[in-house]
């Protein structure tokens, strides 16, 4: 079955609107005009009237997984969160930003003050009404000394966060941002009651409530009856089941043992296409699965050596041996074709082993340990395997594969050269803050200078959109040509479901329809 075929499916069974389905087929280089007369002939979608009740089995979960907002790390964290908290804002799968706690905010002329104002009758799991007092404190949290959470870079610019009264917000910033809206959306910055401290069992004001949460075991929550939005939830709850690894995976899925998966490795894609119990969902996104170069240590500190790293980079051979020819080849840079500012003159380096081993002969080394994990991707330990053969005869790539479990925690950001994964993230300036700045909680190449932060900051608050997109195709030139990060492909975000599953939108940014959102508008036919 074609992606195209799928999206007609998904459409006819009312899973996905005739706006979103035109989107998507544009992404996959549909023409309207070809768009328009698939769905004419398809005929109308079918308007089923969502039903209540029945458990999604979800294949997710490790021992690193956490539910506590400052510590969260990867896209399992993210999912959950997005179940169990609110935040401000939402970002949708349109790609604007929507309300989800506040239901309007205002900004001042310089956008440096903003204040949002909560939505009437909210309340927690416990019972509790949200108020502002819960926000400041939430978000206080990540920005507080000697706090080492991941959204801290992502607020550095915030002098204030103060609660007027019971039911505003204001934040007050030393720099303009027009992107702190669409920043409020990010999973880090859930909303939890203040003074909560035990996480283990969390409190939000989200759609699901956690029954149990055991990391690397199980993790169930079941529906909270009291969500903002009138009836929904439609799932009685979700059950997350950890498997081991992708092959296990997808045959959980086969078996009829889970409901939905993610991160589906490309090699199975036509085979779970042409299943008719099975619904695969093809986005494409900005996500990726990279190679990190650490810059303050050896040998990856050497300009010369990165240089020949990239040049040893079969970009080609993995996009068509590890993806099957479904994604997009990349620049050594994070931003790909589906931001708003990605910049289509910066070029990767070309695979030239001469080279490479003309750049790794100056810096006086030829070999390296590449540490790589699943949990970086379901695509991780093929895309390093495949770069050692497209290195072979410039140099010596030994591929160590590690556990799941800890491998965020004791290998990356730890050794000199990881595999890595990253979802999409909303917009340009969040991705470079967070990964790309002096002091970015998640700077996992510790690349970056004093003069590429100003210029992330001078970006952030220009307000003409002419110079804002040189300045951040500047800044992509000199990722590419300088930096640790490398990245061979921007992949299809590849989830599967059960065909009974109704409602699944897929998301550009974030796994399971944008990190779970989609999982509040899921039902079972």
């Amino acid at each position: 079955m074609s992606d195209i075929d799928s999206l007609v499916r998904q459409y006819k069974a009312g899973a996905l609107s005739r706006r979103g389905f035109f989107k998507r087929a544009g992404a996959y280089g549909l023409l309207m005009p070809a768009a328009s007369s698939i769905l004419a002939m398809a005929g109308p979608a079918n308007a089923q009237t969502p039903s209540r009740g029945g458990w999604l089995r979800i294949a997710q979960g490790n021992t690193d997984n956490t539910l506590e907002p400052v510590r969260m790390v990867d896209t399992d964290d993210g999912i959950y969160s997005n179940c169990v908290y609110q935040r401000l804002t939402r970002f949708a799968p349109t790609l604007e930003v929507e309300g989800d706690a506040a239901e309007e905010w205002s900004v001042n002329e310089a956008a440096t003050e903003w204040s949002f104002k909560l939505r009437s009758g909210l309340t927690f799991h416990n019972g509790q009404n949200v108020t502002a007092a819960d926000v400041v404190e939430s978000l206080s949290r990540h920005i507080a000394e000697g706090s080492e959470s991941p959204a801290k870079a992502l607020l550095s610019t915030v002098t204030a966060i103060e609660a007027p009264d019971a039911t505003t917000i204001k934040i007050s910033l030393s720099s303009g941002n027009a992107d702190l809206p669409v920043i409020m959306s990010d999973y880090h910055l859930a909303i939890h009651p203040a003074g909560h401290a035990d996480f283990s069992m969390a409190i939000g004001s989200g759609p699901f409530r956690v029954m149990e949460f055991i990391p690397g075991e199980r993790v169930v929550l079941e529906r909270f009856d009291n969500y903002y939005e009138e009836g929904k939830p439609y799932l009685d709850g979700l059950d997350f089941i950890p498997v081991p690894d992708a092959n296990a995976t997808l045959s959980t899925l086969l078996a009829g043992d889970v409901d939905a998966i993610r991160d589906v490795p490309a090699f199975a894609v036509e085979q779970l296409s042409g299943n008719d119990a099975v619904t695969v969902h093809n986005t494409p996104t900005g996500a990726f699965t990279n190679m990190v170069m650490m810059v303050d240590r050896a040998p990856t500190n050497d300009p010369d050596f990165r240089k020949g790293i990239k040049h040893a980079l079969d970009r080609e051979l993995i996009l068509n041996q590890v993806f099957k020819g479904i994604g997009t080849i990349s620049a050594d840079t994070p931003i790909g074709p589906t931001y708003k500012y990605w910049c289509e003159d910066v070029k990767p380096a070309e695979y030239d082993l001469d080279k490479a081993k003309f750049y790794f002969d100056k810096a006086g080394v030829n070999a390296i340990d590449l540490y790589t994990s699943e949990t970086a991707g379901s695509s991780a330990n093929d895309i390093a395997l495949t770069f050692q053969q497209s290195a072979k005869g410039a140099a010596d790539i030994n591929v160590i594969k590690t556990p799941s479990d800890g491998f965020w925690s004791n290998i990356w950001m730890k050794k000199p050269m990881t595999m890595s994964g990253w979802e999409a993230r909303p917009t340009v300036d969040a991705f470079l803050t967070i990964a790309h700045m002096n002091g970015g909680s998640w700077n996992e190449t510790m690349w970056g200078s004093d003069a590429f932060d100003a210029m992330i900051i001078a970006a952030r608050a220009e307000l003409d959109e002419t110079k804002r997109a040189q300045m951040y195709c500047d800044m992509q030139h000199i990722m590419n040509d300088d930096g640790g990060f490398v990245n061979a492909v921007f992949k299809n975000q590849l989830e599967a479901t059960a065909r009974n599953v109704m409602g699944w939108t897929p998301h550009p940014v974030g796994g399971l329809g944008g990190f779970g959102q989609t999982l509040r508008n899921v039902w079972l036919a």
